[in-house]
Parts: structure tokens; C-alpha cells; sequence
């Protein structure tokens, strides 16, 4: 099982590596970042420019990126049933669920990718040209390089658990679908609809993509020399992310099971 499940993800790999679109994803977001030293300049003035990176990583990651992330994902599935392409794959030996599960690696090493590109960018920009030397107030060093470092990458990885919700639930409208085009809109529309209503039904706690942004403004209060507040607020993304990662693959894993692919 984990063989073929290994295989299967080597092949969406392979193939992401020969979709321009993959690149082009890259290159947009990398052209957002840089558009954002128009807006926070950085320079070597000893002045720690972490504002920057607090604001040009989730300016990418959770606006761009999640986008990006969306229309990948939602393609994943839609492009081969809608093509009829995933009668031949499923005629080897591998099931339906487990093609599934590398479409949904497929799609997490796709957003690690983009979060990884950004973090590089983000702080090789600072390091090259600004000062990345820690938080100090009046003198004192509030946080120190280490630790400011150390609580980015908190951030960041805590910021992929909904990125990987986000996933699945592109990957669930596509199992859903029988188009591209429908897979990519109900994925991106229902995603809007979701974070426009989830506020007045009282249900953000409980929506993945409302830990989009969570980490990141724990890492821009250390940036303001205040304590970060993880807690709850940590336990709540864990939780949320992995409990809708697991529903929308298991809904995906479903509706894909039951469909007919010789239509």
C-alpha cells in the first residue's frame, strides 16, 4: 500500500515538474514579494526589518498562495476524470484511495513548496539587504535573533496545518465535480463564501482558514516586542486543521469511490 501510495506521488511530482503552471504560481508569488519593498522598505540602517517579513510572508502565503494552492489542488483530480485518463491509471494496481492520498501529498508538497520559496526569499532579502539582529527596545534586546528565527518557524509550520486543509477541501470540491472549471470555481467560491459568513454564524472558531493568519500575528507582536500569545490559539488551529483535513478527504475518498469514471 505505501509502495504504490510512494509511486503514485512520484508520478504527481514528475508531472508538476513539467506543468508550467507550477512555475508560474512560483513566479507570482515571488513577484509579491518583492512588490511589498514598495510598501516596507528595508535597508541596512540598524533597524531590525522583521516588519517586512511579517508582513510580505502571510501577504503571500494566505492571499496568492492560498489561491494558488486551491486552483493546483482542485485541478489535481478534474483534470485526469474529466479527461477519462484516470481509467487508464486505475487499471494498474492501485485503488481509488490510495491515488487519492498521493493527489493529496501531491498537493501538500505543492504548498510546503510555495512556503518554503517564501520564507527564503522573505529572509534572504533581510539578511542581504536590512538588519535581522533581533528586537531591542530602548536598548535592551527584548528577543534575540535566535529567537525570533525560532518563533518564525512556529509560525510557518503551524501555517501550513490550513494549507493543507485548504488542500483537502479543493480536493473534495474536485471528487465532487465534473469539470475543471467547476472544481476551480466551487473550490475558490465556496472558500469566499465560507470566510465572508463564518463570522455572523459564529462558526470562525471552528473554520480552518481563520488560522491562516493566527501564527503570523503572533510572530508580529514578538516583532512589536510584545509576548506572543500561542495558547489557545495554537491547540485551536492544530485542532481545527486536522479535524477538516480528515473530513474533506474522507468526503473526497467517498464521492470518489461511489462515482462512475466510464462517464
Amino acid at each position: 500500500m505505501i509502495g504504490r501510495i510512494f509511486t503514485a506521488l512520484q508520478v504527481e511530482i514528475a508531472k508538476a515538474a513539467r506543468l508550467k503552471f507550477a512555475y508560474v504560481g512560483l513566479g507570482l508569488v515571488l513577484a509579491a514579494m518583492l512588490s511589498v519593498l514598495w510598501i516596507r522598505p528595508i535597508a541596512r540602517d540598524g533597524v531590525s526589518d522583521y516588519g517586512f517579513i511579517s508582513y510580505a510572508t502571510p501577504m503571500a502565503l494566505n492571499l496568492l498562495g492560498l489561491l494558488l494552492i486551491q486552483i493546483y489542488c482542485a485541478n489535481l483530480i478534474a483534470s485526469e476524470t474529466t479527461a477519462g485518463t484516470i481509467r487508464t491509471i486505475l487499471v494498474r494496481p492501485i485503488r481509488r484511495w490510495e491515488w487519492l492520498i498521493a493527489k493529496l501529498l501531491a498537493g501538500m508538497v505543492y504548498a510546503v513548496a510555495l512556503s518554503g520559496m517564501v520564507s527564503i526569499v522573505c529572509w534572504g532579502l533581510v539578511l542581504l539587504r536590512g538588519d535581522a539582529m533581533g528586537v531591542n527596545l530602548g536598548g535592551e534586546v527584548i528577543y534575540s535573533a535566535r529567537e525570533m528565527a525560532l518563533t518564525y518557524a512556529l509560525a510557518w509550520g503551524l501555517d501550513l496545518l490550513p494549507q493543507f486543509a485548504a488542500v483537502a477541501f479543493a480536493v473534495m470540491i474536485a471528487s465532487l465535480t465534473r469539470s475543471t472549471v467547476s472544481a476551480i470555481g466551487g473550490a475558490i467560491g465556496l472558500s469566499v463564501v465560507m470566510d465572508i459568513v463564518k463570522h455572523p454564524l459564529g462558526i470562525d472558531d471552528y473554520w480552518f482558514s481563520t488560522y491562516l493568519e493566527s501564527p503570523w500575528r503572533a510572530f508580529q507582536d514578538s516583532c512589536d516586542g510584545l509576548p506572543a500569545t500561542w495558547f489557545p490559539m495554537t491547540a485551536y488551529c492544530i485542532t481545527t486543521s486536522l479535524v477538516a483535513l480528515v473530513v474533506f478527504a474522507s468526503i473526497a475518498t467517498y464521492a470518489l469511490s461511489r462515482r462512475d469514471l466510464t462517464a
